[in-house]
């Protein structure tokens, strides 16, 4: 079973679900943010709770509202400026029997918290929404697609991330239709 098989249960409940992960952390302290200086306040579905991230070191802990579940570290990376408002790569970091395992997707903070208390939106990431060129590009460059049922895309930096978000997603970061679409995706 894929990686991304074993963890999708747990990545949707969680906070971040998608097909972009990696085994090594891709946003370095370094290169991390805090989109806010508090609390962030994530809603996924709409018959799931919200959950509360809250700063830790150059990041956010996400305690999920089930228990047993393990707290999960976000880090975030500026990505681009799109209408008007900054786009962010969101990592978070589960635990698994292997070890640790990164899960990517996008984020952007809400001009005003919406009607259960979001303060930010949340995109998943499909890999499978990459062209065939796209695709290509991104394993001659060393990233690993893998699939079967699904698709997960596995890139080997930052930088690689960022081109393939940005070659794939860019016209659609600036409408609210394509993050009402993708948030659906959890």
């Amino acid at each position: 079973m894929s990686l991304l098989g074993r963890l999708a249960p747990l990545a949707a409940l969680l906070v971040l679900a998608g097909c972009f992960i990696s085994r090594e952390p891709l946003i370095a302290a370094n290169v991390a943010v805090l989109p806010v200086d508090g609390e962030i306040t994530v809603c996924l579905d709409a018959n799931d709770p919200c959950i509360t991230l809250k700063p830790e070191a150059d990041g956010y802990l996400a305690s999920p509202p089930d228990e047993p579940e393990e707290d999960v570290m976000v880090r975030f990376a500026p990505l681009i400026q799109s209408a008007g408002r900054q786009v962010f790569i969101a990592e978070a970091a589960l635990e698994t029997e292997e070890g640790t395992a990164f899960i990517y997707g996008l984020a952007r903070r809400l001009p005003a918290p919406d009607t259960r208390g979001a303060t930010m939106q949340i995109a998943a990431l499909d890999c499978a929404e990459l062209s065939d060129e796209q695709r290509a590009q991104f394993e001659a460059e060393g990233g690993l697609v893998e699939g079967s049922k699904t698709t997960e895309c596995q890139p080997v930096t930052l930088d690689q991330l960022k081109q393939v978000l940005l070659a794939a997603h860019q016209a659609g970061l600036a409408t609210d239709a394509w993050w009402q679409a993708h948030a659906e995706e959890f």
